[in-house]
Order: structure tokens, then C-alpha cells, then sequence
């Protein structure tokens, strides 16, 4: 399931609004969208410096649509190297009205597949498709596979800290009690550790089939 593009439109957990700085909105994005990239599913887990390579993102750039720089509907999160690639492109797919794993793929060596005209625009627009984000994603790929068959408690410690959720969760609760709802927060839910699409990711890792359809 690594690396699988949600078959579902997402829906919005949070509302908050009243920010003058659409910055103030990337805690409410972080937990929105579990902590990792809308377009290529990168975790804030997998960067050093964690949250600080994930920016909010403008689905309508700021440059074509300036009355909603800070509109929460118009608000996704987004790696750094993705926000800048698409800069001001004007039509992209709205993770919250479409649901990418329609579009897009990602196979079992690292390779991302469009399955509709729109997925291949994605790809082109955020480069989904260079040689370097690919060779990324097979070898972690590779080695999320090689700690899940080892026998090791270590790599099982290991690939557990890979697939959970960041340390510095945000406490939304704290924050203005008129600018959403926390209900949903994985802070809350029972100190939950992972994703929740990869709870059960440790006994079997599950990617797409390595076939084009």
C-alpha cells in the first residue's frame, strides 16, 4: 500500500477559518492529510528535517486566483519540490474532488502509471515521472520490503519508525476553538502510530501490481 494513491476523493476533516496568512493553515493541513504529500505521497517521516520540506500548497495558485489565498477548500499539503515544480499551473487534479487512484499508479518498481488524460497532466505538471523520484521510490521500496521479511526484531523496530506517524504531531485542540474540528485528529485517536492505510502494512507490503492496465 506504499505509495498508493487513494481510490476515494478525500474528504475534509477540518474547517478552520480567520487566518490573515495562509501559513497558518499547514498545521490543519499536515493533520488533513496525514502528513505527507497530495501529489507524491512522500512523508514527512522520510525527509530529515520533517515537516519543515512540506509547504501548503494553492490547488488554484495564488497568481490565478488571489481571493482564495486563504480559503481552506483551496488548501492542500504538499512537499516543497512539488510545490515548486507546479508553481502557477492553472487546472490540476483536486485531491477532494478526485480521487487520484482513478489517475494514477505507482508500481511495484518505483514506476508511476497515468490511467487517464488527467493523471498524465499530474505526472507532467509535478515531474511525478523523473528518474530521480523513481529511483527513490524503488529503493525505499526495496528496503521497506527487506526490514518486513527479515526475522530481525531491529528491522522490525525499524520499519515500524519508516510507516508511523511524525513525533511532533499538532495539538489542534489548543489552537483557536472556532477554526475547525479536532475530532479526527490521529492525536486523539488512541495514540494510534501509523497511516491509516498502511495499518496493516507490516505483515504484508502491498503495492500496485507490476502490470500496466
Amino acid at each position: 500500500m506504499i505509495f498508493q494513491y487513494p481510490r476515494r476523493a478525500h474528504v475534509r476533516r477540518h474547517g478552520p477559518w480567520g487566518y490573515r496568512n495562509y501559513q497558518s493553515f499547514k498545521p490543519w493541513l499536515r493533520d488533513e492529510f496525514d502528513f505527507r504529500c497530495v501529489y507524491c505521497l512522500w512523508r514527512e517521516r522520510w525527509y530529515a528535517v520533517g515537516e519543515a520540506a512540506f509547504s501548503v500548497e494553492h490547488l488554484q495558485s495564488q497568481a490565478v486566483a488571489p481571493q482564495l489565498v486563504c480559503d481552506y477548500d483551496n488548501l492542500v499539503y504538499a512537499c516543497c519540490r512539488c510545490n515548486s515544480v507546479k508553481t502557477d499551473a492553472a487546472t490540476v487534479l483536486n485531491p477532494c474532488r478526485d480521487a487520484f487512484g482513478d489517475h494514477l499508479e505507482v508500481l511495484a518498481d518505483g514506476c508511476i502509471h497515468d490511467r487517464t488524460p488527467e493523471g498524465r497532466e499530474l505526472i507532467r505538471i509535478c515531474r511525478l515521472d523523473e528518474p530521480v523520484l523513481t529511483e527513490s521510490r524503488r529503493r525505499l521500496l526495496d528496503l521497506l520490503r527487506t526490514l518486513r521479511d527479515s526475522k530481525s526484531p531491529k528491522a522490525l523496530s525499524l520499519l515500524q519508525r519508516y510507516l508511523a506517524f511524525p513525533d511532533n504531531l499538532p495539538v489542534l485542540s489548543k489552537r483557536h476553538p472556532s477554526l475547525g474540528s479536532v475530532e479526527d485528529s490521529p492525536g486523539r485517536q488512541d495514540g494510534r502510530p501509523y497511516l491509516p492505510e498502511v495499518a496493516n502494512v507490516l505483515p504484508s507490503l502491498n503495492v500496485a501490481a507490476n502490470s500496466v492496465h
